[in-house]
């Protein structure tokens, strides 16, 4: 591991200890062992040559190392107010509003300032699947095997192995409606039953040529000061594509003796144009949710 790496992943221990400390502490289940020794767990598996070995192309993902412990340091208290946010969620139905229930798949909705969130709560009755859902969630490309809709996805700057920032790109029923996203992804084991995987937008500087607003995370307080620049593609540099905002989503995975329970939290800015019509938007986010109800049948026994 070089010295430059050694150096993100010291300065990321306090506050990725911090983050598994608090995390669902008033669950039930034990919470891990202690700050230091959670933290250790994550990094000690999470040395350069473990992720270079992880890639078919180790050049390409040293490059993706950063080398800004600051810049590591905000990513990762991003992550944990994001995460700190969502624990105040789990279990809490009294705000949110039934959509619907069907087949152990039940999805409601409630307003959060001027935009709303989604919750999707799923059983998998396969308690053998759990790594394998945690895997294909925290895969940059995982959604093709359940979103039609998805195009593909990249990894554009790694922190950590469980600290990363994502592209992802999406097409939708009008052509010239096709966009993509750049978000801060975090994940985090809280234990050996139990990960939370976050994404989640800032107002990175993409050097996208579009006409833009200044984007502002309703959510998450700490996005709003974190401002990467990242070196994107000559489609979104020439304003080819829209740009969409993830303003908070969360799958909170549980492996439980007869099953896999995951809670999907999803808020987005579309940033659709003036032309699209509120119910097309929130009917594609409803079926966007639903496609994760799809985990049921690629992870049956």
């Amino acid at each position: 591991m070089n010295k430059i790496y050694i150096k993100i992943s010291l300065a990321l221990l306090s506050v990725t200890g911090y983050m598994q400390n608090m995390a669902f502490a008033s669950d039930s289940t034990p919470s891990p062992n202690s700050p230091n020794e959670t933290s250790k767990e994550i990094l000690d598996n999470d040395s350069e040559d473990d992720i270079q070995q992880s890639s078919s192309n180790p050049k390409e993902v040293e490059h993706l190392l950063y080398d800004d412990p600051e810049e590591a340091i905000k990513a990762a208290d991003v992550i944990s107010e994001s995460l700190a946010h969502i624990h105040k969620q789990i279990g809490n139905i009294n705000d949110y509003k039934l959509y619907s229930k069907q087949d152990g798949a039940i999805l409601y909705f409630k307003k959060f300032k001027d935009t709303e969130i989604g919750k999707l709560e799923l059983t998998i009755p396969n308690p053998d699947s759990y790594d394998d859902i945690v895997n294909m969630l925290w895969d940059p490309n995982g959604a093709k095997n359940f979103d039609n809709s998805f195009i593909k996805g990249t990894i554009r700057r790694v922190y950590n192995k469980n600290l990363l920032i994502i592209q992802q790109r999406h097409k939708s029923g009008m052509k010239a409606w096709n966009g993509y996203y750049h978000a801060l992804g975090g994940k985090i084991e809280l234990s050996k039953d139990k990960t939370m995987i976050i994404v989640v937008s800032s107002d990175m500087n993409d050097h996208d040529g579009g006409k833009n607003k200044k984007y502002v995370n309703p959510f998450v307080e700490s996005a709003n000061s974190f401002k990467p620049d990242i070196d994107s593609e000559e489609d979104i540099r020439n304003g080819d594509l829209y740009k969409m905002y993830i303003n908070l989503v969360a799958f909170f995975i549980k492996k439980e003796t007869d099953c896999v329970k995951v809670t999907y939290f999803i808020s987005i800015d579309p940033n659709a144009p003036f032309y699209v019509p509120n119910y097309f938007v929130r009917k594609a986010l409803v079926v966007k949710i639903l496609d994760i109800v799809k985990l049921r049948d690629i992870f049956k026994k």
